[in-house]
């Protein structure tokens, strides 16, 4: 598999050579580790709802459409399957009773945590490929990732997830 020239338009530099070689194997590489999430029972656009929630903690419905980019008939139609299944529950703010919270229920969160397991072992076979100083230089590319990742997250999230 190569990856494709720098799109036109862009300069064709370091930079943008990196950010498209990154761009094009990163899909590649969650392509495939996403065939583990069939294993779920769960549609992508459940399991995408359901992992906003497990990992990001509880959302209002608008918040999800928004994250989601769909509407809200759209969202509420996945919660309530994800409703029926035990795996999201709904509460109503006590401070605004209009304003409804949806939560991953522990069975919610133990599919989801079985899930990441999976494409975590996928990858994981994947990169067995590479031996000793192949994948430092990858763990060291990961941890420079994490520094631009971090710019991105919110400080709540970041407490969050400590």
């Amino acid at each position: 598999m190569s990856t494709p020239p720098v799109p036109q338009g862009m300069q064709d530099d370091l930079l943008n050579q990196v950010a498209n070689q990154l761009h094009s194997i990163a899909i590649h590489v969650l392509r495939r580790a996403r065939v583990t999430d069939r294993q779920s029972g769960l549609t992508p656009e459940r399991l995408s709802l359901l992992s906003i929630l497990a990992y990001s903690g509880p959302k209002s419905i608008s918040e999800l459409a928004a994250i989601e980019m769909v509407s809200l008939p759209a969202i509420t139609r996945i919660v309530n399957y994800l409703e029926g299944l035990g795996l999201v529950t709904r509460d109503r703010k006590s401070d605004d009773g209009r304003v409804v919270r949806v939560t991953a229920t522990k069975k919610g969160l133990g599919l989801m945590e079985e899930g990441r397991r999976r494409r975590v072992e996928h990858v994981a076979e994947e990169l067995s490929a590479l031996k000793g100083l192949e994948l430092m230089v990858v763990a060291e590319a990961t941890r420079l990732l994490e520094r631009i990742d971090e710019r991105y997250v919110e400080p709540a999230e970041r407490a969050q997830a400590n």
